[in-house]
């Protein structure tokens, strides 16, 4: 982030904010004849936000869960982006129970140019 003064008495301008974030994230856990795995992303930037999540479970009993929420709000000068996601699996077998939960949060927060 760069911070800079303007030619304007009082008025401090924004440079460079614009920046781009991803966050990957997946976990798998295996025992028996169970298994459980989950992946979410989430990307936010000025004017767009974007999230995923995948689940996925085996065995006798299965319970797979994915929720996304994405929000992009532009208001004056000031522009918001946040983009969330969540998955969760759990998979049972007999005594054998695997669960795997992974979230994704980005946020963008910038201050536009009048």
């Amino acid at each position: 982030m760069k911070l800079g003064f303007t030619n304007y008495l009082n008025n401090l301008s924004i440079l460079d904010l614009s920046y781009f974030h991803s966050a990957d994230e997946s976990s798998t856990v295996v025992g028996g004849k169970t298994s459980a795995s989950t992946s979410a992303v989430s990307l936010a930037g000025p004017g767009y936000a974007v999230a995923g999540a995948s689940s996925s479970a085996s065995g006798q009993s299965t319970y797979a869960l994915t929720q996304t929420n994405t929000t992009v709000q532009q208001s004056g000068v000031f522009s918001y982006s946040n983009a969330n996601a969540q998955a969760l699996a759990v998979a049972t077998s007999r005594n054998q129970t695997d669960t795997s939960l992974t979230t994704s949060s980005s946020t963008y927060l910038g201050i536009n140019s009048p």
